[in-house]
């Protein structure tokens, strides 16, 4: 009964039982193998503090309920968990105690617990107060006196534990009560009495014998099967582990004692592998190591190029000659190895070998699925279909991970459909789990609008259509991130203003933060106003700008306000949010776009001056002019930018592109300023303002 709990709430703690759920510090995507339960498998560098944290962490979690649950079972269901966790680890309600043997017991528990490292996370200095010369023999006393027989084993783990933590000859307490220990019963308390007296012989310099002792707890019923590990690394020589190998008692142990050394992330697993075949077999060590390293593999399938997996030289020519009763392990691996190395004969040949032995095996039939999505070359909708089905068979039942699904389409059917140029497919593939209105260009938002209006033509874009209109859904409870918003906000950034103010979208009646018509010297025109105009007064004053220029282009102050209006929905403007659900200081969707709206404001900029007399207007038509040149020599520096859909940095030096900027043609407005228009109130708030201009005026005197 105790190890049916045990088991239960390891599985709920742990999830060690999921199909391809991992504790995993290199993060892999996709894993496609099912779990087994060894501590070793769930962690990819036992060495690494992250690792080793993780592993406490867990282990404490499972060992109290294991505790819990050993004393429900030797108080025969007396008390519910929740009152035993009361009892023994709060020490809250003791009067619900009947049994006055158990209640001095809890009692001596509180006694001593601080004269001996509590746990991992609390972890307390032995006590000055303690009197472990009265508490130890204390111990001994009640556990001779006891008639009960779970109390005396208890007894016996608290006096070795405080001799072994205080340097009390705990082997003298050990070969004098492990006379205890000799029955059938399975109990956490064997697990924990047995790791004491390992490490009694290491600190009492037996260390071969204590690592000898500690290897017998790396088993599936070990609690604390991790120390196993853990305290090989007294292990320093071949001298020693050849010394270890002769305490084996058989060929079981000694390739025990191989997979452990080859846990260490230094070791070369293969050769370890060689040495297991060589001695066993037919070793359960073998495969689970083998198994490890197949876990490991599945970092091929990674998207994140920080985590790929570089495949190791050998193991397949090693794999191919194994010959032992059970080829499961050997063949499984054979096939995802060749899988790799793009061996598709070996792999079928290996896969279909499964399938004839394991028709039902899930991890078989996914193993299959795999090699049949590595094999394909084109989609269509025949393919289309049949992927599903297959997908659907592997994940109807109740299978925790999410590999097989993400894996289809994130990695195999964004591959397949880019390779076809079928730009849109490959994208809602790519995004299947979570799509990003805010990444959406006006091109984009057009074929997926239609896309999701039309009859799907297989059960693939039957699938998108069913996940993205969910995602539309969800994304009207935040109008800001909706669907309808990154449209409107797709047009406004396109300039199609009157088919933005036709979605009537809710966004529209927000107030901008800055005025979009004015142009002011500091930053990027960013001065705010409480009066500030909305999202729809700015579209309908800008396009009443444009139809009075149809009547008179040459209006210089029409000209002028349109100027700073397209400047400021540009990168490098003041409203530049209201084109994009995310304002990005790193990363601009459209270059193109970009240099379309700074032409055009440089455009009106240029009608404006030639169509004003006015001097003071003039040489903030010029400066403006200024601005706008150096945000399209930014723009379209080589070293910012990649793509179209780029990463931006221009903070790399600000006085690099600026000195460069000057060199090539700004210098030409400055100087015109100063020998046109020093007479200016503008030229002087030019001068007061504005660092760079005032810098450069001063470096030509």
């Amino acid at each position: 009964m105790f190890f049916k709990v045990l088991l239960f709430t390891i599985f709920i703690n742990s999830s060690l039982f999921s199909c391809g759920f991992w504790i995993d510090p290199q993060e892999k995507e996709f894993v496609f193998v099912e779990n087994r339960d060894y501590f070793f498998l769930n962690y990819s560098d036992l060495s690494h503090p992250a690792d080793y944290n993780s592993l406490i962490y867990n282990y404490d979690t499972i060992n109290k309920l294991a505790n819990l649950a050993q004393w429900q079972e030797d108080l025969k269901n007396q008390y519910s968990i929740e009152e035993l966790e009361e009892f023994i680890y709060k020490r809250k309600n003791l009067e619900k105690i009947k049994d006055s043997e158990l209640l001095e017991y809890i009692k001596f528990v509180e006694k001593q617990e601080n004269c001996v490292v509590s746990d991992y996370y609390n972890y307390r200095i032995p006590s000055n107060n303690c009197n472990i010369d009265t508490l130890i023999p204390e111990a001994l006393t009640n556990l001779n006196n006891s008639n009960s027989e779970y109390l005396k084993l208890r007894y016996f783990y608290l006096a070795l534990r405080l001799a072994h933590y205080n340097f009390k000859e705990p082997l003298k307490i050990y070969e004098k009560y492990k006379y205890l220990l000799k029955n059938d019963k399975e109990t956490v308390l064997k697990d924990w009495i047995q790791a004491l007296y390992a490490g009694a012989l290491v600190k009492n310099e037996k260390t071969i014998e204590g690592v000898y002792e500690f290897s017998k707890l790396l088993d599936k019923k070990a609690i604390n099967s991790h120390l196993s590990f853990y305290n090989f690394k007294y292990i320093k020589s071949d001298e020693q582990f050849n010394a270890l190998l002769k305490l084996a008692k058989n060929n079981e142990e000694k390739t025990k004692f191989y997979l452990l050394r080859s846990l260490d992330s230094s070791s070369n697993s293969l050769e370890e592998l060689k040495n297991i075949y060589n001695i066993d077999k037919n070793s359960q060590w073998f495969d689970l190591l083998l198994f490890r390293e197949l876990l490991t593999s599945q970092l091929f399938f990674n998207q994140n190029v920080e985590t790929q997996f570089e495949f190791p030289k050998g193991y397949v020519e090693f794999l191919k000659t194994i010959k032992k009763d059970n080829m499961y392990m050997v063949d499984l691996s054979l096939a995802y190895f060749s899988i790799y190395e793009k061996g598709f004969e070996q792999a079928i040949k290996s896969t279909q070998k499964l399938l004839n032995e394991y028709p039902n095996s899930h991890e078989v039939q996914t193993l299959n699925y795999i090699l049949y999505l590595n094999k394909l070359e084109i989609i269509d909708i025949k393919t289309e279909n049949e992927i599903y089905e297959k997908m659907q068979e592997l994940t109807k039942d109740e299978h925790f991970s999410t590999s097989i699904h993400d894996y289809t389409f994130r990695v195999i059917l964004n591959k397949l459909y880019e390779k076809q140029n079928d730009k849109l497919n490959a994208f809602l593939a790519l995004n299947i789990n979570y799509l990003d209105f805010g990444e959406f260009d006006l091109e984009l938002i057009q074929k997926f609008e239609a896309f999701m209006n039309e009859k799907p033509n297989s059960k693939i874009k039957e699938h998108f259509q069913t996940k993205f209109k969910n995602r539309i859904e969800e994304s009207k409870i935040y109008i800001e991130n909706s669907f309808e918003t990154a449209k409107t906000k797709a047009l406004i950034n396109n300039l199609k203003f009157k088919e933005a103010l036709e979605t009537k979208n809710p966004i529209l009646n927000e107030k901008m933060e800055f005025n979009p018509f004015n142009s002011f010297i500091k930053g990027n025109n960013r001065k705010g106003s409480n009066n500030s105009m909305t999202i729809k007064e700015f579209l309908e004053k800008t396009i009443s700008i444009k139809k009075e220029l149809e009547k008179n282009p040459k209006s210089a102050m029409d000209n002028y306000l349109l100027a700073n209006a397209l400047y400021n929905l540009s990168y490098f403007g003041s409203v530049d949010r209201v084109t994009v659900i995310y304002r990005h200081s790193y990363s601009i969707q459209s270059k193109d776009l970009q240099n379309e709206k700074l032409n055009l404001a440089l455009k009106h900029y240029n009608i404006a001056l030639e169509n004003t007399k006015d001097k003071e207007f003039k040489a903030k038509i010029i400066y403006s002019i200024s601005k706008t040149k150096l945000a399209l020599f930014d723009l379209n520096l080589e070293e910012n930018y990649f793509n179209k859909y780029t990463t931006y940095n221009n903070e790399w030096n600000y006085g690099q592109i600026y000195s460069g900027f000057i060199k090539s043609s700004g210098a030409k407005y400055f100087d015109t300023l100063q020998k046109d228009f020093s007479d200016t109130k503008y030229y002087k708030e030019l001068l007061k303002e504005c660092g760079d201009f005032r810098t450069y005026i001063n470096s030509k005197d």
